[in-house]
């Protein structure tokens, strides 16, 4: 089960998942400035931080 919810608590069961482009595994989890209660994988956290903005899908290679 994953989950994009920063208040829901990580079990073996319960994983991380980005709220923007769905990543599963990343270095590091954010969270939304944007999306208050939401987190992100570290690519989509930093350009949200450095651009006032969510990181376009474009740039993911998650979805395709």
């Amino acid at each position: 089960v994953y989950t994009d919810d920063a208040a829901t608590k990580l079990t073996d069961r319960i994983h991380p998942q980005c709220f923007n482009c769905s990543c599963q595994d990343t270095s590091t989890w954010r969270r939304s400035s944007l999306s208050p209660g939401k987190i992100l994988c570290n690519k989509c956290g930093l350009y949200e931080r450095t651009h006032c903005r969510s990181r376009p899908l474009r740039f993911s290679s998650a979805k395709a």
